[in-house]
């Protein structure tokens, strides 16, 4: 009885495991019972709905806390060399995961089935100029643009907030203010409410699921699979051409850097997780790779809210591949709005469970796109963030090498195995 007791306590639920296995279960069930399966869709809508119902004010405290909680001394020459490296490889990730998709068409054959021509959606054929564009990501009002949802707005309207925090700090030579702590005290609720709904997310996973295969038939898999190989390929490209450009202009050996570079890489793809591997991907890139203390204890950790090249590049591929496979495919000023809010998206990069699964839930309505792609790939969670914080990780390091070498900051005797590691 008390080896039962004890077993039941070691027991952890894992929302990751259990969407997968609600992916296959409604797979089968959607093959089984076909199209009668739509009458438990409604329970998918009530899940998104709860998962809904938090994430502007969710992403714009996930914003405000990473921006504002940047001291003086990040804010310095290494500190703004290292965000405009985040910033810049993520934009650059973002136009290339998006370049890829539109190139393979992943989502491309599904135009014509039922569960397509029946997905409503709020997308509208867009005809406005670059200059409409640009001027529609910046809010006129905070509140309205709140209230009806508006991502990107809202998230300008954060990195605002957030760097007024830091000059208020600042002003007050480094004392705390007061709205920043209330801010990251309601961004952990929010996340705690995220937390509770994604316990249920089985039931919802399974309910769309099963609709949607019972709707549209196995066919569905064929583009999944495209999707998912589109995904990792362009994940593999881009991950080489950074190690191209890093290896060329710190003068190192790609294979030896990339060898140095592979144990932090399986970690991340195990555990799915930045700030897991960030204990193991510092130790090496100052033991092994050859980064200076002064650099790897500054970048590495700012890399972890700010920097999330793996996560922009996977929201651009899927924005794509979602219009595609829904006949909703973006051209012109549009292909500019998909690519910005898929990079400042990645600036919110969820920690909570399921993090793929709610990234979805912010960039699919953002995009006018039907909810039901959604359901469709948020079973690919541990997949998909395995390919994704692979080059999150991989992109730290990569950026600190680039800001490293600006301020002579590499020890290539360490790098060579020929000497200790320095300050």
């Amino acid at each position: 009885m008390t080896e039962s007791k004890s077993s039941a306590r070691k027991f952890r639920y894992n929302s990751t495991v259990g969407m997968v296995i609600a992916m296959v279960a409604g797979i089968a069930a959607g093959f089984v019972g076909g199209t009668s399966m739509s009458q438990i869709k409604f329970l998918g809508d009530i899940f998104f709905r709860l998962i809904q119902m938090g994430i502007v004010p969710f992403v714009m405290c996930q914003i405000i806390e990473a921006v504002g909680s940047l001291t003086k001394k990040q804010l310095s020459s290494v500190g703004l060399k290292a965000a405009a490296a985040f910033l810049i490889s993520s934009l650059l990730a973002s136009a290339f995961g998006m370049g890829s998709a539109l190139i393979f068409k992943p989502g491309a054959g599904l135009s014509e089935s039922s569960l397509v021509l029946n997905a409503s959606s709020d997308a509208e054929a867009v005809t406005t100029t670059l200059a409409d564009t640009l001027t529609g990501f910046f809010p006129s009002n905070i509140v309205s643009a709140v209230a009806t949802g508006s991502m990107v707005p809202c998230i300008v309207f954060s990195l605002f907030f957030g760097i007024a925090i830091i000059l208020v700090r600042e002003a007050r030579d480094g004392a705390e203010v007061s709205v920043y702590a209330w801010i990251c005290d309601l961004n952990e609720v929010l996340l705690q409410i995220i937390k509770i709904v994604m316990n249920v997310a089985p039931i919802g996973i399974f309910a769309y699921v099963s609709a949607s295969i019972g709707e549209l038939g196995l066919d569905v898999l064929v583009p999944i699979g495209k999707y998912i190989l589109v995904l990792a390929g362009t994940t593999a490209v881009f991950t080489v051409l950074w190690l191209i450009v890093v290896s060329a202009y710190c003068k190192m050996p790609m294979g030896k850097l990339f060898a140095k570079m592979v144990p932090m890489s399986v970690m991340a793809a195990a555990t799915i997780s930045s700030a897991v591997t960030l204990p193991l991907e510092m130790e090496d890139a100052k033991n092994k790779i050859g980064l200076k203390k002064s650099i790897a204890d500054l970048v590495l950790p700012l890399g972890v809210p700010l920097n999330s090249n793996g996560s922009a590049l996977h929201m651009a591929v899927t924005a794509i591949f979602v219009s595609q496979m829904y006949d909703m495919e973006f051209a012109g000023p549009a292909l500019i709005t998909v690519a910005f809010i898929a990079w400042m998206l990645s600036l919110a990069n969820a920690v909570a469970p399921g993090a793929s699964l709610i990234s979805l839930t912010m960039l699919i309505p953002a995009l006018g796109l039907p909810m039901e792609a959604i359901a469709i790939l948020g079973g690919l969670e541990y997949i998909v963030a395995a390919i994704r914080t692979t080059l999150n990780v991989n992109s730290d390091v990569f950026c600190a090498l680039l800001v490293a070498k600006s301020e002579d900051a590499i020890d290539y005797d360490v790098f060579n195995g020929t000497g200790a590691p320095t300050a």
